[in-house]
This record gives structure tokens, C-alpha cells and sequence, in this order.
């Protein structure tokens, strides 16, 4: 059975918070409401790592985990990484995809998974 995060307003508050956007704005709410789950869904595959996660969906998040959720919830609402533009007919491309340094905050929670020998 899959336990899945359920983000409390506490949660977003901090992201909020993390990112420097006041509490009082709530126009992000719903947006990181639902990207935190996802998010941290793809972190527990990277790390292997589930961090006990409670049946209820609540969990403890790591700060290290949180700085990485906030930047990455920022880094998909901006129009950061420009990769193409055109200007014929203006055409943009945007990475999306999360730098290297962004996952070095990951790197204290990676668990070692081990594989059986063949």
C-alpha cells in the first residue's frame, strides 16, 4: 500500500517562507499544495529514502529536503533556463530539468540500495 504526503498549510508556510513569499499571499497555495507531493515523491526514488512517512500521509521534512522542494517549486514557476529562442514567430524553450546543485541538498539523505547478485 502507498502512503501518500499530504502537505499541511504549516508545510506550504514554510515553503512560502523559504522562497520569501509572504504568508499573507496565497496565490501559490494551490500550486504548491499539489507540487509538493510530486516532488517529493521523485526525492524518495533519488534517495531511496521514504522518511517515515505516517500512514496518516504526515512526515517530518528535512531541511536540506525543504530547501530543495522550495527551489525546485521555484524553479518551475519562473522562467528560469532558457535552452532555444526564435525569432521568427517568437519561439522559447525552457529547461526544466533540476541543476546538479540543486540535488547536492539531497545528498545527505541517499540511502544505499543494494541489489541481489545474479
Amino acid at each position: 500500500m502507498d502512503v501518500v504526503f499530504k502537505p499541511s498549510q504549516a508545510d506550504v508556510d514554510e515553503i512560502k517562507g523559504i522562497l520569501g513569499i509572504p504568508v499573507t499571499d496565497t496565490s501559490k497555495n494551490e500550486y504548491i499544495q499539489t507540487m509538493l507531493p510530486l516532488l517529493l515523491e521523485s526525492v524518495m526514488a533519488y534517495t531511496n529514502n521514504n522518511f517515515n512517512i505516517q500512514t496518516d500521509g504526515t512526515l517530518r521534512i528535512p531541511g536540506g529536503v525543504k530547501i530543495y522542494l522550495a527551489k525546485a517549486i521555484e524553479r518551475n514557476t519562473m522562467k528560469t533556463g532558457l535552452s532555444a529562442r526564435s525569432m521568427g514567430s517568437v519561439s522559447y524553450s525552457y529547461d526544466h530539468s533540476v541543476p546538479n546543485e540543486l540535488k547536492d541538498f539531497l545528498k545527505p539523505y541517499r540511502k544505499v540500495k543494494f541489489h541481489a547478485s545474479r
